[in-house]
């Protein structure tokens, strides 16, 4: 074997040793779980601060009173209005949001002009965030031998999936040396 072959199959591994340190792609992929929701009902809610208007807005009923040939409208608070206003008995749904952090829904009952109670469920999202280096371009060594006493030994790089192959090849009967190259694919 000559200083020369030895050199360049040290060179040629050297530069794929290299090249393949240096050069990556990265690929994300970002992935949404939901969790399980997290719920819970919240009751005898006590108000902060109550305060009376000084207009309040009152439902207002018209009465139409016919004397003699004069006609009067009369305004009266509808007393009927209010107390079915009073004991009707309200349910809000309220989704609060819908994102990458998960889901808030709000749900009010309201009865008697209080807040009879108050529900919520949250379905939390966990975020997984994968990041994986791909390597651009990849050395690689090789050894071989073959049943017509052929030795060999060399190297090679693969730039994504498609690789070249050098090898140093000699044959022990006859004393004969040789080059292969390659070129090889990887699925």
């Amino acid at each position: 074997m000559k200083l020369s072959d030895i050199a360049l199959a040290i060179i040629v591994f050297l530069i794929g040793f290299f090249l393949g340190r240096s050069s990556h792609s990265v690929v994300d992929k970002t992935e949404y779980i939901k969790e399980n929701p997290i719920t819970d009902t919240v009751t005898n809610i006590a108000p902060v601060s109550e305060e009376k208007p000084a207009v309040p807005d009152l439902p207002i009923k018209y009465d139409t009173i016919y004397h003699y040939n004069n006609i009067y409208v009369r305004e009266s608070v509808d007393t009927a209005a209010i107390i079915a206003e009073y004991e009707l008995n309200r349910k809000y749904e309220i989704p609060l949001f819908d994102n990458q952090y998960g889901k808030l829904d709000l749900t009010l009952n309201t009865q008697y002009n209080k807040l009879g109670d108050l529900s919520y469920s949250f379905v939390p999202v966990r975020t997984i965030q994968y990041v994986s280096i791909k390597k651009t371009w990849q050395p690689f060594v090789a050894g071989s031998y073959s049943t017509l006493n052929i030795v060999g030994i060399g190297a090679g790089l693969f730039y994504n999936d498609l690789g070249l192959e050098y090898q140093f090849q000699y044959a022990l009967p006859n004393n004969q040396r040789g080059h292969l190259f390659g070129l090889k694919y990887k699925f």
